[in-house]
C-alpha cells in the first residue's frame, strides 16, 4: 500500500501490515518495510480516478506487511485478441478460484498469533482467500516450503486460491548499496535480471529472480492462482515525477520503492511470466498493485530494452504482453465526499486503466485490487467515519463482484494505533493485546463485511438481473445468483455529498418474495421478510445498504 496522492494512498501502510504467509510464526522480517509518506497531488487527468484536493497531502501508515489476499469472479468476459498474438478469451476470473475473492490483508499485529490464527479470524468475517506475501528473504533463510503448513490450514478454514506478492531478494541476489538493512531489501531489484530467464527449456540459476519465481511457484502453485509482481513498483516520493510519465519513461530514480527503471519492471514480469509458467502453466502474473494509469501507459509503451525500450529481435514486446492481471491499489482518503464519493473513485480508477489499455489498442484484463480500506475515524480531515467506512465495504465489494472483477482485498484485519489513519481500517477491533484469537470483537467495518460475505458466500453476478432491475439514478442495486440458485441484490441510496444521510423510495420491479437483511444482520441475525404487490416491491433505502436475498 502506499502513501500516497491520490487515492491509492499508502505504500508504507502495505510494506507493514500486509503478513499472511512469510512469517507471524517465524523470526523472519516477512517483507516489512520502514514507515514512509509520500506527498500527493492533485488529480490530472487518468492519473487518478477522484478528484483530490488543491493542495497536495501527504499520507501513509507506519510499518505495513503484506498479507493475503484471494481472488474470485464471476461471469465470463468477450474473446479478444491477446497480447502474445494468439487468439482466444482472456483469463476468465471464474477459472482463477471461482466466486468471487473475498481477501484480507492479515497484518502482524499481534506478533504471538500465528497466521494460521490470524486467517482464523479472517474466515470469521467471512473472508475466503488472503493475500500471501512469499519474499525470497524469507523463503531462502527458512525453506522454500516454510509456508506450505500454514496455507494448507488455510485451506481447512475455508481460505484458498490466493494471490502471491513476490519481493524481496535476499542480500547476495541484490542490487541494493552496501550497508543496506534487511528491511529495504525490498526497494531494489534483484542482479541479473537480464540474465535469460531459461536456457534448453530449463531455469537459468543464474537469473536469481528466475530461480525464486520458478521455485515459489512449483511450491505453492496448489493454493495460489496469481502472482502479484513487487509491491506498488510505481511509488514515487513526489508525485511531480508522474507529469512527466505519458511521454518519458519512469526512471530508476523515480521509482524508489523499486529500484529500477519501467524497463527493468518489463523485464521484471517478462522474466516471471516465463518461470512461473515453467512451474505451472495455469499461473497468471498480476501487476504489483500500482496507483498511476499513467506507469501503465508507459508500461504498454516500452519493452524491457534497455536501451529506451524500443523493439528489437531480442525485446519483441511491450509490458503488455507479460501480464495477466491488472491489479492495483485504493484508498479514498483524498476522494472528498461520503462513501458513494469514496466507492465511485474505485471505480473511475479502473476506468483510468482500461483508457489506457484502449488507447493502446490492448485488450482489458481482469481487475484485482490487493490493498482498498477506509478508515473508522475523520483524521486530518481525510475521508471517514464509523457509518462511512462500514458502507465503503459493502458498496466496493458488492459492486466489484457485479462489475466482474477477480478479487479485493482489504486492509487491513485489526485495527492499530488510534489517531492513525491506517490504524482504524480494521475488520476487527485492536488484537495486539488478545491473549487468544477466539478473544477477537469485530469491529463496525467487520460486522458489515461479515453480513455481505457471509450472505454472498459463492455468490455469483448475475448482470441480466442486474439490468432488470433499472435502478434509476438515485439508487445502486446489483444482483447475484446464489448456489441454490436463489437471487440475492444489494442495494442502497445513492447521493452526492459528504455524509451518510441519503435517502429514497424505490419501487423494485420483481414477483419474488425476500428476506431484508441490515447492514448488520450478522450481529442482530434479524431480518425482514417482504412481499410485493402488482409486481413491485416498495423499498425505503437509505446509505447504508441492504442485502435482500430471495425467500
Amino acid at each position: 500500500m502506499r502513501p500516497a496522492t491520490w487515492l491509492w494512498g499508502v505504500s508504507a501502510a502495505c510494506v507493514l501490515a500486509c503478513n499472511g504467509g512469510g512469517g507471524g510464526d517465524t523470526e523472519a522480517t516477512d517483507g516489512t518495510g520502514s514507515p514512509g509518506t509520500m506527498t500527493a497531488g492533485p488529480s490530472t487527468g487518468g492519473n487518478t480516478p477522484a478528484t483530490a484536493t488543491d493542495d497536495p497531502p501527504t499520507g501513509g501508515p507506519g510499518d505495513p506487511t503484506e498479507t493475503g489476499g484471494t481472488s474470485e469472479s464471476s461471469d465470463t468476459t468477450p474473446s479478444v485478441t491477446t497480447t502474445d498474438s494468439t487468439t482466444g478469451d482472456p483469463p476468465d476470473p471464474n477459472e482463477l478460484g471461482g466466486p468471487f475473492r473475498r481477501g484480507i490483508n492479515i497484518g502482524v499485529r499481534n506478533p504471538n498469533f500465528s497466521d494460521p490464527e490470524c486467517a482464523w479470524l479472517a474466515a470469521q468475517v467471512g473472508c475466503n482467500s488472503i493475500r500471501v506475501s512469499l519474499p525470497e528473504q524469507h523463503l531462502v533463510t527458512w525453506g522454500y516450503d516454510i509456508e506450505v503448513p500454514d496455507i494448507d490450514a488455510y485451506a481447512s478454514m475455508g481460505l484458498d486460491h490466493h494471490i502471491a506478492f513476490l519481493t524481496s531478494p535476499i542480500r547476495e541476489h541484490s542490487t541494493a548499496p552496501e550497508g543496506t538493512p534487511d528491511w529495504e531489501l525490498a526497494h531494489w531489484i534483484p542482479k541479473n535480471l537480464y540474465e535469460p530467464a531459461t536456457i534448453d527449456g530449463a531455469i537459468n540459476p543464474n537469473n536469481y529472480w528466475a530461480e525464486y519465481v520458478y521455485k515459489t511457484v512449483s511450491t505453492y502453485k496448489d493454493h495460489v492462482d496469481m502472482w502479484e509482481i513487487w509491491n506498488e513498483p510505481d511509488w514515487v516520493a513526489d508525485w511531480n515525477y508522474t507529469e512527466t510519465w505519458d511521454t518519458d519513461p519512469p526512471t530508476k530514480e523515480h521509482l524508489v520503492r523499486f529500484g529500477g527503471s519501467i524497463f527493468d519492471y518489463v523485464r521484471m514480469l517478462r522474466v516471471s511470466k516465463e518461470a512461473a509458467l515453467l512451474a505451472d502453466p495455469d499461473a497468471k502474473i498480476a501487476l504489483g498493485g500500482i496507483g498511476y494509469a499513467n506507469f501503465l501507459d508507459a508500461l504498454l509503451r516500452y519493452t524491457d530494452n534497455p536501451d529506451g525500450g524500443t523493439v528489437t529481435a531480442e525485446f519483441p514486446e511491450t509490458g503488455a504482453a507479460y501480464f495477466d492481471i491488472l491489479n492495483y491499489h485504493y484508498y479514498p482518503l483524498w476522494t472528498p465526499g461520503n462513501s458513494d464519493a469514496g466507492a465511485d473513485g474505485f471505480f473511475t480508477t479502473r476506468d483510468g486503466f482500461a483508457a489506457k489499455m484502449a488507447a493502446a489498442g490492448v485488450p482489458e484484463r481482469p481487475y484485482n485490487v490487493t490493498e482498498v480500506g477506509a478508515p473508522k475515524a475523520v483524521v486530518d480531515g481525510q475521508p471517514g467515519g464509523i457509518e462511512y467506512a462500514r458502507n465503503f465495504y459493502i458498496k466496493v465489494f458488492a459492486r466489484a463482484q457485479a462489475e466482474k472483477f477477480v478479487g479485493a482485498d482489504w486492509f487491513i484485519l485489526s485495527d492499530g494505533d488510534p489517531g492513525q489513519v491506517f490504524g482504524e481500517m480494521g475488520l476487527y477491533q485492536d488484537i495486539k493485546d488478545l491473549p487468544a484469537k477466539e478473544d477477537g470483537v469485530l469491529s463496525v467495518t467487520g460486522v458489515a463485511a461479515r453480513t455481505l460475505n457471509t450472505l454472498l458466500a459463492d455468490s455469483r453476478a448475475d448482470p441480466p438481473a442486474t439490468a432488470a432491475l433499472a435502478a434509476g439514478p438515485d439508487v445502486r442495486a446489483y444482483a447475484f445468483r446464489l448456489p441454490d440458485d436463489r437471487t440475492a441484490i444489494v442495494a442502497w441510496a445513492y447521493a452526492a455529498g459528504t455524509d451518510e444521510s441519503a435517502q429514497t423510495h424505490w419501487d423494485m420491479p420483481t414477483d419474488k418474495s425476500f428476506d431484508l437483511h441490515a447492514w448488520d444482520f450478522s450481529q442482530t441475525n434479524t431480518a425482514t421478510p417482504l412481499a410485493p404487490e402488482g409486481g413491485l416491491l416498495g423499498l425505503d433505502l437509505t446509505a447504508s445498504p441492504v442485502i435482500l436475498v430471495e425467500s
